[in-house]
């Protein structure tokens, strides 16, 4: 800490991420300088499903050192949609990257600051409990003032169940949301009470979708 104490004072502009040996990664005294914290050696985006999901439960989204990394289980897609709940960067080396997928990441990466504020300042609910249902897994960021919600649905193993419905939360019942990968404007009462209609999206094992919803005024 002394150390740590004495950098932090003298180079207050540098970022410094822990990380401890073992299981035990996450120090809440150490979180005082270094507010990210490398979550696990683990980088393969399902398995990193439930390590997030339970490191939520005490420590903010904002600390949770995740990555996209080269491991070959899932897609691109999937990897960065589940490193957007932590801090989010890259491990991989970018020149065995193809043509596409250096495309991909720059729209990735474009992503990232959009929702920044929203990811790393906003409420997190979890959906779907992955501990509870291995089949799924779905949580989503809301801003503080419930004018924006970034939703996101991942299929580790894909189940039996053929008609898909997620409620969501947190929204306010009586705003108007507009999803941008959708193009349609929802009642926050009937995303919560309904839920968002994911049956024919047909979301196979290692895929995932990402929908943000933005407050809009009807006339």
């Amino acid at each position: 800490y002394s150390v740590l104490e004495r950098i932090n004072k003298n180079y207050p502009h540098i970022l410094i991420e822990s990380c401890c040996a073992g299981g035990g990664r996450f120090d809440a005294g150490m979180l005082y300088y270094s507010p990210q914290v490398w979550t696990s050696d683990e980088t393969d985006a399902l398995e990193r499903l439930s390590i997030q999901e339970g490191t939520s439960f005490i420590f903010p989204c904002s600390s949770m050192g995740a990555h996209v990394s080269a491991n070959p289980r899932c897609d691109y897609n999937t990897k960065a949609n589940v490193a957007m709940q932590g801090s989010f960067g890259y491990e991989l080396d970018p020149l065995r990257l193809k043509d596409e997928d250096k495309q991909l990441i720059k729209k990735q990466i474009e992503k990232y600051h959009k929702y920044y504020n929203l990811t790393h300042h906003g409420d997190l609910y979890r959906l779907i409990n992955h501990y509870e249902d291995y089949s799924q897994c779905a949580w989503m960021f809301v801003s503080s003032d419930k004018k924006e919600a970034l939703f996101t649905y991942v299929v580790p193993v894909k189940g039996l169940e053929y008609y898909q419905f997620v409620k969501l939360k947190g929204l306010d019942e009586g705003k108007y949301y507009y999803c941008e990968e959708t193009k349609k404007t929802y009642l926050g009462k009937f995303l919560m009470e309904f839920g968002i209609n994911l049956t024919f999206n047909f979301i196979y094992t290692g895929q995932s979708i990402s929908l943000y919803f933005k407050e809009v005024k009807m006339k």
